[in-house]
């Protein structure tokens, strides 16, 4: 059976975003662009065309059938005279819209003698053929139960959620009958996903965590060191070398692939050309790569031995032993300026002296460590929250929820590890994806109990959004897109700026009504 949606694909819920990362989520019609979390958990009425034939709908009658884990089915009796009003309808349509030859039918009669004459029914299904006709016949029905079943869980409905069971070739069976006159009473079957029931375990006014902190002083001071080599780097000269093997320091352009060492199959997502790499600055998330390569020198090929990191983005990987094959193209030694002042605008904007930028990028450094500990603490409470919170899933929402997960780790892989766009299309692959849902589902289906948590906490303490707020965060994420040359709807953007003032809500009411503990850096006394 063909499973049927009857409403367009809601907006993606800011407040699950909120709870999944701190940046800022867009809804935008470019494939490429950032996505954001999945529908709203709380019970919206999907919007429904203009009913038809609106006298005879008190007629249909529905039975609900709770089937378990937020699911619901609705089966929905439609008897031959609401059949027959849909059927009536089509016929008055076709023939004023197709224009049959010998006949100039108007609804509600015409200025000509004759143009209110109805043609016969077997002429009109003749010229708009049955099997046509038939299908005109079950979306119009359709038009006028729909909207009666779906009033039956209007206060729980997941949005959007609804897809029609029955195939749509048995309903049209119903219209069989001469020139599709409808056969008998019909019933058929609609899916619903409902708002989970939910049930604390402990008390959310309660809240007590530990979080460890990114970073202090020390820490600091070192990354902004690290920045500022980094940007000294790139104002440097680079200069072919021909005579020597890498060295670390030198900049390097190579061609990598990765098989699994047990299996010797490739390892997706790995495989780049021209991939460019400056040894004496670069992050890599691929400890020993560095090490591996020095000493080769151009056109040499070679294979190292790596541990895949247990924080790679694809879960399947992590911590498998690969073998890497690195093929050098082209060498490069960069020759460094020396930090003088004239260079300081160079390294950080405005900076008139070198003390200055290296001030800036340690100011810098230090309001970055302070997000990050924001976002460890909002991680904690909300983990925190949602570990108390028992609840069933909606299993839509956890796969759309894992979906835009993913294409936001390859969005932040693309931006963060300047991956090409070859390479960010092979990891988007169908196939990478229904991966990552089925091996990080247990981390899906967190961020989707995360979400349940926080929006049940808003409802429950009635927190409230003035107007003034609500207009600042439209605004705020307006000038983002526009910023970023981003396409965007403005009625889903509105809808998200409303999700995500509720979640930066949700998230202040929690950290003023939480004990939290900020533990020191990882590493220190």
């Amino acid at each position: 059976n063909r499973s049927r949606p009857v409403a367009p694909t809601s907006p993606p819920s800011k407040m699950a975003s909120a709870v999944m990362s701190s940046a800022r989520a867009a809804i935008v019609s470019r494939p490429v662009a950032p996505k954001r979390g999945a529908k709203p958990l709380r019970a919206v009425r999907s919007a429904y065309p203009t009913v038809t034939v609106a006298a005879a709908a008190d007629e249909v009658t529905v039975k609900q059938h709770d089937l378990g884990d937020c699911k619901v089915r609705l089966e929905v009796a439609v008897p031959v005279s609401v059949q027959k009003e849909a059927y009536d309808a089509c016929l008055e349509g076709f023939a004023e819209k197709c224009q049959i030859p010998g006949f100039n039918y108007k609804k509600g009669g015409g200025r000509k003698k004759g143009d209110g004459k109805l043609p016969p029914a077997s002429v009109i299904v003749n010229f708009v053929g049955a099997k046509e006709f038939a299908s005109a016949c079950v979306e119009e029905m359709l038009q006028v139960s729909i909207p009666v079943a779906m009033e039956t869980v209007s206060a729980t409905a997941l949005q959007d959620s609804e897809r029609i069971e029955t195939a749509f070739d048995d309903l049209k069976l119903a219209f069989g009958g001469e020139d599709c006159l409808p056969v008998g009473d019909l019933t058929y079957s609609i899916g619903v996903e409902v708002v989970p029931t939910i049930k604390w375990t402990g008390d959310y006014r309660k809240l007590a965590v530990s979080v460890q902190s990114p970073g202090d002083d020390v820490t600091d001071a070192a990354e902004a060191d690290s920045i500022f080599n980094a940007a000294l780097r790139n104002l440097g000269t680079m200069r072919v070398v021909v005579d020597r093997g890498l060295e670390v320091g030198d900049q390097v352009v190579m061609d990598l692939s990765a098989v699994n060492a047990s299996t010797g199959e490739e390892i997706e997502g790995i495989k780049q050309e021209k991939f460019n790499l400056d040894t004496g600055a670069a992050r890599l998330n691929l400890p020993g790569l560095v090490d591996g390569i020095v000493g080769m020198k151009t056109g040499e090929t070679r294979e190292i031995k790596i541990t895949m990191p247990q924080d790679w983005p694809q879960a399947f990987i992590r911590g498998v032993e690969a073998n890497f094959t690195i093929a050098l193209k082209e060498l490069f030694q960069n020759d460094v300026p020396e930090p003088t002042d004239e260079i300081a605008s160079q390294i950080y904007p405005d900076a008139s002296t070198i003390d200055e930028a290296k001030a800036k990028i340690l100011e810098s450094q230090k309001a970055q460590t302070a997000a990050y500990l924001e976002q460890a603490t909002n991680e904690a409470l909300v983990d925190a929250l949602a570990a108390i919170c028992d609840a069933p899933l909606p299993p839509s929402i956890v796969e759309e929820t894992g979906r835009q997960m993913y294409s936001q780790k390859m969005l932040e892989m693309q931006v963060g590890s300047g991956l090409s766009m070859d390479v960010v299309n092979q990891l988007a692959s169908p196939e990478m994806v229904e991966k990552f849902l089925e091996t990080d589902k247990a981390d899906i289906e967190l961020v989707v109990r995360r979400t349940i948590a926080c929006e049940e906490l808003f409802r429950l303490e009635n927190i409230e959004v003035t107007e003034d707020e609500f207009k600042s965060e439209v605004m705020a994420a307006k000038e983002e897109f526009e910023a970023y040359g981003t396409e965007y709807d403005v009625q889903r953007l509105v809808e998200q700026a409303g999700e995500a003032i509720e979640a930066r809500k949700s998230m202040e009411w929690l950290r003023t009504h939480a004990d939290v503990t900020v533990l020191p850096p990882a590493g220190t006394a």
